[in-house]
This record gives C-alpha cells, sequence and structure tokens, in this order.
C-alpha cells in the first residue's frame, strides 16, 4: 500500500510562499496529511505480520501544466527560494519513487514515510 502524502505531513506551512498570490493557508491540510503520517506508521506495524508493506510518499510541490497561470507563476517564485534544488518536482520524480517502493527492490521497507522533495524539509 502506498499512500500519498505531502512534507506538509511533517510540518506546518511555510506561509512565506504564498506571499504575492491568492493562495492561503490550509490547516485542515496538515491536519489530514499529518494525520496520514501516523496511519502508514500503525497499519505498517499492525499488518507487517501478514507480509504486507505501507508507505507513503510525502513529495513537496509538483509542477504540472497547469502552473503557468500568473497566480501559480508567484507561488513557483517564492517555493524556489525555499528548496536546495531550486525547482518544484517533475512529476516522473515521484512516479519513479513510486515505482521503487512498489517493487521487490523494496521489499524491507515499510511504515515510511518517504520524502521526495528536494531538500525542502532539511531547512
Amino acid at each position: 500500500i502506498i499512500n500519498m502524502n505531502s512534507v506538509y505531513g511533517l510540518l506546518g506551512q511555510d506561509l512565506t510562499i504564498y506571499e504575492k498570490t491568492s493562495i492561503k493557508e490550509n490547516m485542515p491540510y496538515s491536519i489530514i496529511k499529518g494525520g496520514l503520517v501516523n496511519l502508514t506508521r500503525q497499519m505498517a506495524s499492525y499488518y507487517g505480520r501478514f507480509g504486507v508493506r505501507i508507505n507513503s510518499i510525502c513529495s513537496g510541490a509538483v509542477y504540472s501544466i497547469k502552473d503557468s497561470n500568473f497566480r501559480k507563476k508567484q507561488f513557483i517564485k517564492n517555493y524556489k527560494k525555499k528548496v536546495p534544488l531550486k525547482r518544484l518536482a517533475k512529476p516522473e520524480e515521484i512516479a519513479n519513487v513510486i515505482t521503487f517502493i512498489a517493487t521487490d527492490a523494496s521489499s524491507y521497507i515499510t511504515g515510511a514515510n518517504i520524502l521526495v522533495d528536494g531538500g525542502w524539509t532539511i531547512i
């Protein structure tokens, strides 16, 4: 089982990335994603005895073609300043981690909340 999560499941929202945009904080989002972090751990603890592996992918922002409008452009500019790799993730970078976790190459990984965030959470 692979849960799709967010860095906001592990951290509070950085409101500075929303400056000069119409995007506002979303407290329920962080609460839900934080719950998913511990749900992943709890389920892995319980279902491990049945050989079921349960992990989550905690991604940072992912670029999409929809990000071309002005509101998103300012957000992307603000976001890039906060990430050591200075960019958003490409969808295939998240997909590659999902593929790894879904295969036997990760057969001894369970209960992990895997960060795919360009270094966002190290700062």
